[in-house]
């Protein structure tokens, strides 16, 4: 069955946490991108959700940090901040399908870690309490080592999305395929507060435009001139890669001075 459902959204914990210090018009905004990916969401009645995420030193350390780690738990304990101003819960795995994933990944060159206990934050959690508050639709987590050096080139995590193409489409399942992250911000660095505009537009624009050459194409220095947290965008990456030559479209985009980020969104026509 092909994938019924695919987007990429901006996870900063402002979205949920800071919203009455936004300008009203931009949290609007923000939440009308929201509503027209839930509501897409709804009616594609997905399953599972194949959610690529960030890592935030929550689940690992320098003691150990993979390029990619997938769940395979029966169920994902968050968000781990008692003031993301959602409420905390066990969401649902799905073990069978982390392990045909990994398993696909395996034979295909891709040697991706995994682990049955990992805890979601607000890089998972915000979208998902958009997407599915319910927490009733089963995930299986991906996460992306944006943090510690060396970590995944851009054209690595867009192999990984073609990798995975062919077995998440052929699931007997309803996949929905969520990427989460970005855009441009550097918390708690030198330029925490700086939004890149420019870079966030053109990024959005490639990524519209399914140009897998000029995603791939990505340094770490170019996505760390636009801040530390912008690495996330290789999660989205690789739902380009994954969706291959399919064009989605920009639900949203504002640069919210106060969450110190871009936040932006994408969704992939189902009927595509």
């Amino acid at each position: 069955m092909p994938i019924v459902f695919a987007c990429a959204a901006s996870h900063a914990p402002g979205i949920t946490a800071w919203r009455d210090v936004a300008l009203p018009e931009q949290v609007a905004a923000v939440d009308s991108g929201f509503t027209e990916l839930s509501r897409a969401f709804a009616e594609a009645r997905a399953e599972t959700v194949v959610l690529l995420t960030s890592e935030h030193w929550n689940n690992f350390f320098l003691d150990h940090a993979s390029a990619f780690c997938i769940g395979r738990g029966e169920h994902f304990e968050g968000p781990v901040e008692p003031w993301l101003r959602v409420q905390k819960t066990r969401v649902p795995g799905d073990p069978a399908l982390a392990q045909k994933i990994l398993e696909h990944c395996y034979d295909n060159g891709f040697d991706l870690s995994h682990s049955q206990e990992l805890k979601f934050d607000h890089g998972s959690m915000v979208p998902l309490n958009f997407l599915t508050p319910a927490m009733a639709t089963k995930v299986v987590p991906i996460f992306f080592n944006t943090l510690a050096p060396p970590r995944p080139k851009a054209g690595r995590c867009l192999a990984l999305g073609q990798c995975l193409r062919g077995l998440l489409e052929a699931s007997p399942e309803r996949i929905a395929v969520v990427a989460t992250g970005g855009l441009s911000h550097d918390p708690g660095e030198i330029n925490h507060g700086v939004i890149d505009t420019d870079f966030d537009r053109t990024f959005l624009k490639r990524m519209s435009e399914a140009d897998a050459d000029a995603l791939r194409s990505y340094t770490d220095a170019e996505l760390l001139a636009a801040g530390a947290g912008t690495l996330e965008l290789l999660a989205w990456i690789c739902l380009a890669g994954i969706m291959g030559d399919r064009r989605p479209h920009v639900v949203a985009y504002e640069a919210v001075k106060p969450w110190a980020t871009g936040i932006g969104m994408l969704a992939y026509d189902a009927a595509a």
